[in-house]
């Protein structure tokens, strides 16, 4: 398939037989290809964007540098992983979100992906029923997945310096899900009062430099593999739109697009008149 070709060289990557490094190698490059964001949700504003074929999402990244939240990225990362010869399933984790399960293809053993996620997940982790699985990320940060009383039930936990951070995500490799079950929660997502149409979210790993970079409205925080911090506020668009081009590397992100979207909402106010940009 062409798109097979385009998708992995987007990424730097050459076609191999499946296997956990190879996964391994295909999930960070991922993150360091395709933002987490929402600008794109913002823009295009249809339900249909988020569930697109591969070639549409592979062309709006080549025009405007989308990724995409959670359903976007994990379900185009399953197309590819599929015709690449991975087992892949759905999961749900907290009831609203989506996730991967992949099957070593050495083993079988059940893996757990998610490149739909704003933290650093960087690697496939493996879901032991007998013990907790621990992965570091940065600056103290870890993500754990807890064996539940039930075979097959577990949770997903977020710790910064060992205090949990988020909600807990509760899931079952046994319930294994469809893109039709993810319905609702696709359709809920694009209402006025929905997390990601009230604010301007865009996450990217940086694999050349190990660092994430998180820009949350005007707030810009960056984060290094050895634990340094350094944050940052927007004091205009002008400001904000260049963070996201040199920062992020993504100058063609339609970010005044998606803040004339908010500041019509007064969900990103600036201390000077609004200009409404053209697209």
């Amino acid at each position: 398939m062409d798109w097979v070709h385009e998708y992995l060289t987007l990424m730097g990557i050459s076609e191999k037989q499946a296997s956990t490094p190879y996964l391994k190698h295909l999930l960070s490059a991922h993150r360091h290809v395709f933002p987490f964001e929402n600008i794109g949700k913002l823009v295009f504003h249809d339900q249909a964007y988020v569930t697109e074929d591969v070639e549409r999402f592979l062309w709006r990244h080549r025009m405007f540098h989308t990724g995409g939240t959670c359903i976007t990225l994990n379900l185009q990362f399953s197309r590819l992983l599929e015709a690449l010869g991975f087992q892949v399933f759905f999961l749900k984790p907290g009831g609203d979100h989506m996730a991967l399960l992949i099957l070593a293809p050495e083993t079988g053993e059940p893996l757990y992906v998610d490149v739909g996620t704003p933290i650093p997940l960087l690697t496939p982790l493996p879901l032991n029923k007998h013990k907790q699985t621990h992965v570091p990320l940065f600056a103290g940060e870890k993500v754990i997945l807890k064996a539940g009383d039930q075979e097959g039930e577990y949770t997903y936990i977020r710790t910064i310096a060992d205090r949990i951070v988020d909600r807990k995500w509760a899931f079952s490799i046994d319930r294994l899900y469809h893109l039709s079950d993810f319905r609702d929660t696709i359709r809920q997502s694009y209402q006025a009062d929905a997390q990601y149409m009230q604010q301007l979210r865009c996450e990217k790993w940086c694999a050349r430099k190990r660092r994430m970079v998180s820009l949350k409205n005007k707030e810009l925080t960056i984060r290094t593999h050895n634990g340094g911090k350094i944050k940052r506020s927007m004091k205009s668009r002008e400001d904000l739109m260049d963070v996201l081009a040199n920062t992020f590397s993504l100058p063609k992100l339609p970010v005044e697009k998606a803040m004339d979207k908010l500041e019509e909402n007064d969900h990103l106010p600036w201390n000077k008149d609004r200009h409404i940009s053209s697209f």
